[in-house]
């Protein structure tokens, strides 16, 4: 049902997209004819007004009276007529509203006076469009008219604006029903990718959901036979003096340690926990994640160097051993590739922040690779799941830190970490 929806909403855009183009098309067409129609009676009032008026003079008179035409536009009545002549068959101008065309040759349609040209008579009335010499499209209507001694053609130019602009309306609703065509078919186009695009994003949400409800069940689940593994190893590491044991143990602790990681990692990215603020001494919390690295890494050199007298920050706690396990992780993890297991440490206070420096001596990574770091799931080694970066800085972003990876390939990696005070 779903599935159908958007392509529902695309054929329905479509059909009123095809509707109001049609309608365009269909109001362009009447306009046109309208104006057409209209064009032609006005010029059939105009014919039959010339003709009750020239029907009681003869050639040699209309001759004599070369501004009769021309005094006849002058009057406002007839400010819509463009010009009016007469031309015998011979298209030789006999009288014009422009006196000095008079004697002249016309052609048929064209727009200014030709050479001689015969013309027929046999398609009178006749009417068309012609550009006037200043560029405006006039309307031409012609049809025979009879002098008192001869036979002749009566052409009248009838300027259009005026009839267009009565018009003006419905060649707005020509361009409306252009706009609204158009507004559908791309409307309801991308109505309907988007449309498909919420339902896939929707179906991903659902998908996360179930995630986030495995997630939570593997960690819970994990989490006592995990403790009691850590507990007992730790234990037995104390006791044992061993050193083919002790290093067994130690391999069991750190393996834990590790999943333990990766399952806390696995819980801050599904379900994040709210902030609990405190007070406590950043050298302390420092030296207490150093000290558990010491303990799983017995031959790394794991120094700090503290630059200042005081380090109390206001901050959560765990969230913030958090973030150092997992750098001090990735540091140590990038030094063990090169058989390099160092990492400098520097604390340092600034006016209104402290900064934690952590340098490894690992091989690096490479611009492609750092673009990408803070991807979900992005990760370069064999072992992990890639989150690990990804929620360093999710909380970075939470505890309002700034945090700033620099690297080289073949000369480590720095990590600076910018917390408030």
């Amino acid at each position: 049902m779903h599935s159908l929806f958007p392509h529902a909403i695309l054929f329905l855009s479509w059909l009123a997209s095809i509707f109001f183009f049609i309608s365009g098309l269909y109001t362009r067409h009447i306009i046109e004819k309208t104006l057409d129609t209209a064009l032609r009676l006005q010029a059939v009032g105009v014919e039959i007004t010339l003709k009750s008026f020239l029907k009681n003079l003869d050639l040699d008179l209309l001759k004599e009276k070369k501004n009769l035409f021309f005094d006849l536009l002058l009057n406002p009545e007839w400010e819509g007529v463009a010009y009016i002549a007469i031309y015998n068959d011979e298209g030789r101008i006999i009288l014009h509203s422009n006196p000095e065309l008079i004697g002249r040759y016309v052609g048929v349609g064209s727009g200014s006076p030709s050479t001689k040209t015969r013309q027929p008579t046999h398609t009178l009335p006749r009417s068309f469009y012609q550009d006037s010499p200043l560029g405006e499209k006039l309307y031409i209507f012609e049809n025979s008219v009879n002098l008192k001694d001869k036979k002749a053609i009566l052409r009248i130019g009838l300027h259009i604006l005026p009839v267009e602009e009565a018009l003006l309306y419905a060649k707005r609703h020509i361009y409306l029903d252009f706009f609204l065509s158009l507004l559908f078919f791309f409307g309801g186009s991308a109505s309907f990718f988007l449309i498909r695009r919420l339902y896939a994003l929707r179906r991903k949400i659902e998908d996360l959901e179930r995630w986030q409800f495995i997630s939570k069940t593997l960690a819970h689940e994990m989490k006592n036979p995990l403790a009691s593994i850590k507990g007992f190893a730790q234990l037995s590491l104390r006791r044992v003096d061993d050193e083919k044991t002790k290093k067994a143990q130690s391999l069991i602790l750190k393996e834990a340690l590790r999943l333990e990681r990766l399952l806390e990692n696995l819980s801050s990215y599904t379900h994040p926990k709210p902030l609990k603020l405190s007070f406590f001494d950043l050298r302390d919390l420092l030296t207490e994640v150093i000290e558990t690295f010491k303990l799983l890494y017995p031959s790394a050199d794991l120094a700090l160097n503290c630059k200042g007298e005081e380090f109390n920050v206001y901050s959560d706690r765990d969230k913030l051993k958090q973030v150092l396990i997992n750098l001090f992780e990735n540091a140590l993890q990038a030094g063990s590739e090169r058989g390099v297991l160092k990492v400098d440490v520097d604390l340092m206070a600034e006016d209104k922040s402290y900064i934690i420096r952590i340098k490894d001596y690992g091989k690096g990574v490479s611009r492609g690779e750092l673009k990408r770091i803070w991807e979900p799931f992005y990760t370069t080694k064999a072992k992990g799941m890639g989150l690990g970066l990804t929620i360093v800085k999710r909380l970075c972003e939470e505890l309002n830190c700034k945090i700033e990876i620099r690297s080289k390939e073949g000369a480590g990696t720095e990590v600076w970490l910018k917390i408030p005070r």
